[in-house]
């Protein structure tokens, strides 16, 4: 059987895996160096610990610039736990680590949403409890537990159903994009990227009513219209002042899609070209830039949306600033005379012809091109580069143009026929205005097009294989990649169930059975009143009825009467009683020990001594 510290150290293991993306490198660092010294048994020195505390602490505000915020109180409750854990023992910290365990794998579920984690969560709460027990001398039992989830279930799924669910959960910022990674941006800021890592943290999954090839998948999030002549940003005019619907049903042609948002975005995602948005009983019609901005709305986790992928999207009259290009009339002139056309389709065909004569590539680590001309003298960049080049060429030829920041590409999971989008699917993309429609223009493909054959996920998999013989060697079998798909169909479906019973499909479900909202206020209070007064009745019985063996009161009298003389011995092993009875330098230590010896040689059978003989000499102590 595996030690009570070595036990928490497996659960507190477990937890930074499934954390990881939560839990700062600090953290991580903490929990690993605890959990070492806590495997040795080794106990740190309060100034060392408040020392530490003091660091990590620190490293939060220097991480997040604020300590009020959800990732930074479950981080900060991790460095908690593990101090504690690295205190010297004794039976008040055994409740405050138990106690705070419990809290710390509770308040990850808030963040971990998977039924990964929820196996985690009822094992490690089982094995935790059997500890206390442990530490109480007693024997947790099937029966008790079984008993406990009886009462506690049925309370728990009614709580569920009837108690109103925020439309609004607290919006964590699960997936975010840390610098250097790949990831969404609603800006297109290209002088600050000189190389980007793989970031396959998910950003929201998709569940379609029709599948589409990878090359069809494209997110699209923000337009952008102003440019400083080579980055970008957005304007109020990037947006649209949505129109309000009475509901929206998708005709022939359109796709019916329900997203579920994994951290807080700016930005609705849809999949090109969306008509309508819908979130609750709120439905919203889209214009034309195909957009609609969730800042100064309360955080939609979940919506609908219709989009009709073979629709562009029209404007009759070309906004000013689809054509502002702040370079100067030389520059301008120049740009324009080296590519050849009047057309969009002449245009396009033109740059592309010279991007591939010209030898451009496209790479993960491009180095710095701080400008336009820098950029087509060093004929390497990412899907920014080649974007923001393109509309720029454009403009300069008089073509109205804009940037799409979003997503492009998709992981398919067969089993349950949904989408998962990850940061690594991040994509910029060209729309351009020809005859009064807004058409999509992606110059990756034609310098990568596997980027966007593949989608962003696969193609820096394929791309990261083909660079290293050691990941292509220790690569998952494809069976193993069909059970983490397979087991994630159930984390979709389940949460998927869980989520939708929000407010709105509770009042569904109380007007089925004709039962007003008003009426819970009352239903409520005199259901928890019922369940305690039960409870209670059944504990007190439960308790009239244990009967304490006499050698288990004697141990628990000893016990009492060490712990007033300031000492704690260990409950559940022999071996770190023996130690800690030879540091204590009290005068009665020789009276102890004799004791001591006593009680454990008739817990064993060894004793001729009776239960009185030694109940007189604790009482003398």
């Amino acid at each position: 059987m595996l030690k009570d510290h070595w036990k928490q150290s497996l659960i507190l293991l477990v937890f930074m895996f499934l954390l990881h993306e939560v839990l700062t490198l600090t953290t991580m660092g903490l929990v690993i160096l605890g959990l070492g010294l806590s495997s040795f048994n080794i106990k740190v020195h309060r100034h060392i610990r408040n020392f530490l505390a003091l660091g990590v602490f620190a490293s939060f505000w220097i991480t997040y610039g604020k300590i009020i915020d959800p990732e930074v109180g479950l981080n900060f409750l991790t460095s908690i736990i593990v101090l504690k854990v690295l205190e010297k023992e004794d039976q008040r910290d055994r409740y405050m680590i138990f106690f705070g365990l419990i809290l710390l794998i509770s308040a990850g579920a808030l963040f971990e949403r998977t039924l990964t984690y929820v196996f985690f969560y009822g094992g490690s709460f089982l094995i935790l409890l059997n500890d206390f027990y442990s530490g109480l001398g007693r024997r947790l039992k099937v029966k008790e537990i079984t008993l406990g989830l009886a009462w506690i279930l049925p309370l728990t799924f009614l709580m569920f159903f009837l108690v109103p669910r925020s439309l609004s959960p607290i919006p964590f910022h699960q997936g975010k994009v840390g610098p250097g990674e790949m990831g969404y941006t609603p800006d297109v800021n290209i002088s600050d990227i000189d190389s980007l890592v793989s970031n396959p943290a998910p950003v929201f999954q998709v569940l379609m009513d029709k599948d589409l090839n990878q090359h069809e998948l494209y997110w699209r999030g923000n337009t952008l219209s102003y440019t400083d002549g080579w980055n970008w940003v957005q304007m109020t005019q990037d947006r649209d002042h949505p129109e309000d619907l009475l509901g929206a049903k998708s005709s022939a042609g359109e796709i019916l899609q329900k997203f579920r948002l994994y951290g807080r975005s700016d930005y609705f995602f849809t999949l090109d070209t969306p008509r309508t948005i819908s979130y609750g009983r709120s439905f919203y019609g889209l214009g034309k830039t195909g957009t609609l901005n969730q800042r100064n709305r309360n955080w939609i986790p979940r919506y609908e949306v219709i989009s009709a992928p073979s629709k562009p999207l029209e404007e009759e009259v070309t906004q000013k600033h689809y054509l502002q290009l702040p370079w100067s009339k030389q520059m301008k002139m120049e740009v324009s005379h080296q590519f050849h056309g009047k057309t969009l389709n002449e245009i396009s065909n033109s740059i592309r012809r010279h991007f591939i004569s010209e030898k451009f590539s496209y790479s993960l680590n491009p180095g710095r091109s701080q400008s336009f001309r820098e950029f087509m003298e060093r004929k390497i960049g990412l899907c920014s580069h080649y974007a923001s080049a393109v509309a720029l060429i454009l403009r300069s030829k008089g073509i109205p143009t804009r940037l799409v920041s979003g997503h492009m590409g998709g992981n398919y999971n067969r089993f349950a026929d949904f989408y998962m989008i990850s940061q690594n699917d991040a994509h910029v993309w060209v729309e351009a205005k020809s005859e009064g429609k807004w058409l999509r223009l992606d110059p990756t493909e034609w310098i990568a097009p596997d980027r966007v054959r593949l989608g962003g996920e696969a193609f820096i998999e394929s791309v990261q294989e083909n660079s290293s013989i050691g990941r292509k060697f220790f690569r998952s079998p494809r069976f193993i990649q069909d059970l983490r798909m397979w087991f994630g169909q159930w984390d979709f479906l389940f949460y998927q169930w869980l989520e939708e019973m929000d407010y709105h499909t509770q009042e569904a479900l109380l007007s089925k059975f004709n039962i007003k909202r008003q009426w819970l206020f009352s239903i409520i209070p005199l259901l928890m009143v019922i369940f305690m007064g039960l409870y209670s009745w059944y504990l007190k019985r439960n308790v009239e009825n244990i009967h304490i063996h006499p050698l288990q009161e004697l141990w628990q009298l000893f016990y009492v009467k060490l712990e007033k003389r300031g000492l704690s011995l260990s409950r559940t092993s022999i071996e770190d009683s023996s130690k800690e009875l030879e540091l204590y330098q009290g005068r009665e230590k020789d009276e102890i020990k004799s004791i001591w010896k006593e009680l454990t040689e008739l817990s064993f059978q060894k004793s001729s001594k009776s239960l009185n003989e030694i109940k007189k000499k604790i009482r003398k102590l």
